[in-house]
């Protein structure tokens, strides 16, 4: 059985309070974010210990930086998902900030010693950057540990949002670490800037230590070590394919961003002709800036969006950005143009990248159970990295020729294989959807629409049988409700029994003709709209009725219509009672829609109709079987509940 944490399974009030009352998720989100201010502050001062300004392969010393600095993820990626989920995991983090800021201290010397002695065996520049490879080690050993503990502090529902937070405060903090590191670069020694990031590792241990982690961390099975929970890990990524997708997606977006940041020094330079420190690290915290904007857009929309939409309209997204990139590169504009026009479309990425990779993480905090987590996010490290360096180091190893003449290149091929992945992305989550491609469109926006703007949730599990015909009854209490109702039945589209003249408006009736809805006339007489009823479930399709007949008024009595019987007693169809809840009541039809609510939607077992199915459906019969549906709806109602009640108003 899966240990995925659910909201029973969370320890204490903090994870039942909003992300900023959880004090052991706000600790860990404010250590990330100095540390990651840490992996930034040097970059600049490195660059300057080493002459780059004055180089003719700043590309190439700029995708060293990421290549050796990443390379320890891929080598220990399995090794240090292994620890994550065997020992304390805010241990780990600790011991790899302190030794982090003990190396960071000493770091202008151990350039230093590298550089000479790789000069006295022949890798010159290579030697120089052994230093930053040994941070990374470290930083290899922090990462899985804290994408394996975030999920066991906080409820499940609250994944992308945390995420998007973790993520837009990691790139605040790389925006802010880029533009103190330039300016430290152009105005002081580089072993100022080193002594700075010795101190944020500093800082990041400090509020790590003051975690309280959950019970059932505390607790968790720890495997056993060796060839064997390594096999175990092996065997459930290979068993998963979602997860296989989801890493594939991962090193598309690593590998990728890594190119197009390498490029971004040599750009500034030659094709915006601004040659110095601050510009370039002015230009990366551009980067920043979309990342920051996309973490905040994420924060927003919170769980309304589906996280795999997210990753196939942020790859699209994503694509489309770095070609604008590759455009400023060689239109025939002028160079402040094109600095304006790169500039923004470095934010646009920085947006779309956010939205893919805090959907992807979150869908792996979601679908992998805590035991296995640590694990996997280490396998994830390491196929990633392995995409990144190969990357970067088919950039920075060999002796390229003016390889700065080429980025704008480099841009287009990178533009293409991401569009490649999201046309990949969209192919595979259309293939399991189960709706044909024009009603999923459709379903999806309505979802999302459903859940950010009238903030739905479903209270429990969806009771509506997969196959076979079913009637969802329900209650009515704003000209909302089919759209909640849709939106809460995931594996199945709901065709609703509809006024007639709702069904011949022109954008409106082409929705209800894809969904198959039933159009009746309000006289209670169309024996043409019944028909058209019962052929539809005969032919086993979902159908919802609102058996009051129309939207109640708060407090209103209204006995409900016979019409859901009578389609349940000719048919033996499935009934399924639905309560909504939390909406707004209007005179007018149509400001439900732009009224916020705080719906939920509750289903019921399905109703047992055995006692009536033997006899003629006559009226006697039909009112009982209504008053029993009746019935079914009120018992779901809840006694209480936060957000506006449709009861009290």
């Amino acid at each position: 059985m899966s240990d995925t944490p659910t909201l029973s399974h969370t320890r204490g009030h903090e994870t039942e309070a909003g992300l900023f009352h959880n004090r052991g998720f706000m600790l860990l989100w404010a250590a990330y974010g100095i540390s990651a201010m840490g992996d930034h502050i040097s970059e600049m001062a490195l660059l300057k210990k080493l002459g780059a300004l004055q180089a003719t392969n700043l590309t190439q010393l700029e995708a060293l930086i990421t290549f050796m600095f990443m390379l320890p993820f891929f080598v220990l990626g399995p090794f240090t998902g292994l620890l994550a989920d065997r020992l304390p995991r805010r241990g780990i983090m600790i011991f790899a900030d302190l030794v982090r800021a003990a190396l960071m201290f000493n770091f202008a010397f151990l350039v230093t010693a590298f550089g000479r002695l790789g000069e006295a065996h022949g890798f010159t520049e290579v030697g120089a950057f052994v230093p930053l490879l040994i941070v990374g080690i470290f930083a290899a050993l922090f990462s899985p540990s804290r994408s394996a503990l975030l999920p066991t502090l906080i409820r499940q529902d609250q994944l992308v949002r945390a995420n998007a937070m973790t993520s837009g405060l990691g790139v605040i903090s790389t925006m802010i670490a880029v533009l103190i590191g330039g300016y430290l670069a152009d105005h002081y020694r580089a072993e100022v800037s080193f002594h700075v990031d010795a101190g944020t590792f500093l800082a990041s241990a400090l509020l790590l230590t003051l975690i309280r982690p959950p019970a059932r961390e505390i607790h968790r099975h720890h495997p056993g070590a060796g060839p064997a929970a390594l096999a175990e890990i092996i065997h459930y990524v290979r068993s998963h394919h979602r997860v296989i997708q989801l890493i594939v997606v991962a090193v598309v977006v690593w590998s990728c961003g890594g190119l197009v940041r390498s490029t971004m020094p040599a750009i500034v330079r030659d094709v915006f002709h601004r040659p110095n420190y601050t510009e370039i690290s002015g230009f990366q915290a551009r980067l920043g800036l979309g990342m920051l904007t996309g973490a905040i857009i994420l924060t927003m929309l919170g769980g309304a969006l589906r996280s795999e939409i997210a990753i196939t309209w942020s790859l699209a997204g994503t694509a489309a950005s770095i070609s604008l990139l590759a455009f400023s590169c060689f239109a025939p504009i002028s160079a402040t143009t094109a600095y304006h026009l790169g500039g923004a479309a470095v934010i646009c990425s920085g947006i779309f990248a956010t939205g893919v990779m805090a959907s992807y993480n979150a869908l792996m905090q979601r679908i992998v159970p805590n035991r296995l987590r640590g694990r996997l996010f280490g396998i994830t490290d390491l196929v990633t990295m392995a995409g990144l360096l190969l990357a970067t180091g088919l950039l920075g190893i060999p002796r390229w020729q003016n390889i700065d003449r080429w980025v704008g290149w480099i841009l287009v091929a990178v533009a293409l294989v991401v569009l490649a992945t999201a046309i990949g992305s969209l192919t595979v989550r259309l293939r399991a959807s189960p709706f044909h491609p024009k009603v999923a469109f459709w379903w999806n926006l309505n979802e999302f629409y459903c859940k950010w703007w009238f903030r739905l949730r479903r209270m429990g599990r969806c009771t509506v049988p997969a196959e076979g015909p079913v009637i969802v009854i329900a209650n009515h209490t704003a000209s909302n409700d089919p759209l909640l109702l849709i939106a809460s039945v995931s594996h199945r589209v709901l065709g609703f029994v509809i006024a007639e003249e709702y069904h011949n408006i022109p954008l409106f009736g082409r929705l209800t003709h894809m969904i198959e809805c039933v159009p009746v006339k309000r006289d209670g007489e169309d024996i043409a709209g019944t028909k058209a009823a019962l052929r539809h479930l005969k032919a086993g399709k979902p159908l919802g009725v609102f058996i009051q007949g129309r939207i109640v008024r708060p407090g209103e009595q209204v006995a409900p219509k016979e019409g859901a019987a009578l389609f349940a007693l000719r048919t033996a169809a499935t009934v399924v009672p639905a309560f909504i809840s939390g909406t707004r009541y209007d005179h007018g039809v149509a400001m439900a829609f732009f009224r916020r609510h705080h719906a939920r939607v509750r289903f019921g077992k399905p109703i047992d109709l055995s006692p009536w199915l033997t006899a003629k459906p006559d009226k006697q019969t039909l009112a009982a079987v209504s008053a029993r549906f009746m019935q079914a709806i009120q018992e779901l109602e809840p006694e209480n509940e936060t957000g506006p009640q449709t009861k009290h108003r």
